[in-house]
């Protein structure tokens, strides 16, 4: 804030402003982005912050800091409230919502408590009077480091992210290939439209390419496009002035400009009403929107990820969806892929939500042989409310989820004696029983299974168990199935 700045942008430190002595040792060096107007706070400062080992980038105004943030991602901002060319602070605070998922330390000028509290409400972490103690500025820096890992890693588990499999569980083959598509198509620009039944994962694909790509410290902004009429939908997407309708008693900004920088995911697609097609469309052509009741064009970029269950290209045959929309979508197309072609999945996805319950329950061999044997019409998400209704409904002595319990959980008490749903050829693995034994009979019911389900088909049964033809050929030789 040049009106407010002492010759000196840096002060010694004193008895009032000393950081705690008995603070935590600093934390490995960061990516700092310093924005400030004055060329010689910027040099002093960035001397000062690299020499402890940072990185740091520089900006003299909103629109290079705004440039600086989406090409480095910084992990903290330091950010002047006084913006060229009017030096109008209100032009910096404009600004703090838009360091999405970074804390921001605010630099203010003696006797700007009020302006702090502003920024503060905005989304501010902290913020430092000029001119700086450098111990102070040193110190805060290093909790802001330290909040800004700590947010990310809690994010991370919050998704249920990894750096492995992203949150996308599974070594089928199916789930395999998904999740190199979702890396290889993530760090483009180019729009994605997913595509799969009803509770496989679309949101979470988007979420795994919003993860992977390089506006992940930007929003990821969601919303469902058929739990709205147009009216609303028009208004959540792109903001209302006020007075536009009974209720808009202000401005509101809509999920579109919230999304800038980062990625819109329009859940169900193939809902949105026709009126709003015509919408969206233009803010895909040209990243432009007017909020309604509004008559100034704005601007916002967000990559757009749909997903939807229907089927787009027999929706555009009869006229529901529009032509010239379905292929702005589809950029690149991915599929999400039903449980009954990953079964080889099923395990490893039980076992994750049922730790999401419990983290030393564990799974019956029963329990797996009627997970197996089960038909799953909700997909992934079904298996999720059944197995964590499961681990939920364990006694505190229980650790073992069995397939009585499964069934319970699932509702379905139509036949209580068979919980395994057995046949004459293969009965259900007993739960009393060697373990070895039960875990052979689960296998040749999920390799059985899994080639009737083909049609016989050895290579197409192969792909959807994640292994090898000859692997399976040798798995039918082992399991006496030839």
């Amino acid at each position: 804030m040049t009106a407010m700045t002492t010759t000196t942008p840096f002060t010694a430190p004193t008895a009032d402003n000393e950081p705690d002595a008995g603070a935590q040792s600093a934390p490995a060096p960061g990516h700092i982005l310093l924005v400030d107007d004055e060329a010689a706070f910027q040099r002093l400062g960035g001397a000062f912050l690299r020499n402890l080992g940072h990185t740091v980038s520089l900006a003299g105004d909103g629109d290079q800091a705004l440039a600086a943030f989406a090409k480095h991602r910084p992990e903290l901002v330091l950010l002047d409230l006084a913006m060229p060319p009017h030096m109008d602070p209100e032009k910096g605070l404009e600004l703090i919502p838009r360091f999405a998922r970074v804390p921001v330390v605010v630099l203010t000028g003696h006797g700007d408590h009020a302006l702090a509290l502003r920024a503060a409400e905005l989304g501010a972490w902290d913020f430092l009077t000029k001119p700086i103690n450098p111990e102070m500025l040193q110190f805060v820096v290093a909790r802001g480091l330290r909040k800004a890992r700590l947010d990310a890693e809690l994010v991370a588990l919050r998704e249920g992210q990894s750096l492995d499999d992203l949150g996308m569980v599974g070594q089928a083959a199916a789930t395999v290939q998904l999740r190199a598509l979702v890396r290889r198509v993530a760090p483009t620009h180019v729009s994605v439209l997913v595509l799969g039944p009803t509770g496989t994962g679309k949101e979470l694909v988007a979420r795994a390419l919003h993860a992977c790509s390089a506006r992940r410290a930007e929003p990821f902004v969601a919303i469902h496009c058929g739990a709205l009429s147009a009216e609303l939908l028009e208004s959540e997407l792109f903001g209302h002035m006020k007075g536009s309708f009974t209720g808009a008693y202000r401005d509101q900004p809509g999920l579109v400009e919230a999304a800038h920088g980062g990625t819109l995911f329009l859940d169900e697609v193939g809902e949105m009403p026709p009126p709003m097609q015509v919408k969206l469309l233009r803010f895909l052509q040209e990243g432009a929107f007017v909020p309604v009741g509004g008559r100034v064009q704005k601007h916002a970029d967000a990559r757009v990820v749909a997903a939807t269950h229907r089927d787009l290209e027999a929706m555009v045959r009869e006229g529901t969806f529009r032509e010239d929309l379905f292929y702005r979508l589809k950029g690149v197309v991915l599929r999400t892929p039903s449980i009954a072609e990953r079964p080889a999945d099923i395990p490893l996805l039980a076992t994750r939500f049922l730790h999401r319950v419990s983290q030393r329950a564990s799974l019956s061999p029963s329990a797996l042989a009627w997970l197996m044997a089960r038909e799953w019409p909700g997909n992934v998400r079904e298996l999720k409310a059944v197995v964590e209704s499961a681990g939920a409904l364990l006694m505190p002595d229980q650790r073992e989820v069995d397939a009585e319990l499964l069934q319970l959980a699932s509702g379905d008490m139509a036949d209580p004696a068979a919980l395994a749903k057995p046949d004459a050829a293969t009965p259900p693995p007993s739960s009393t029983g060697p373990l070895d034994a039960a875990l052979m009979e689960l296998e040749v019911r999920m390799v059985r299974d899994t080639l009737a389900a083909a049609g016989g088909n050895q290579s197409e049964a192969a792909r959807r168990l994640g292994i090898s033809r000859v692997g399976l050929v040798k798995k039918l030789t082992r399991l006496g199935l030839r």
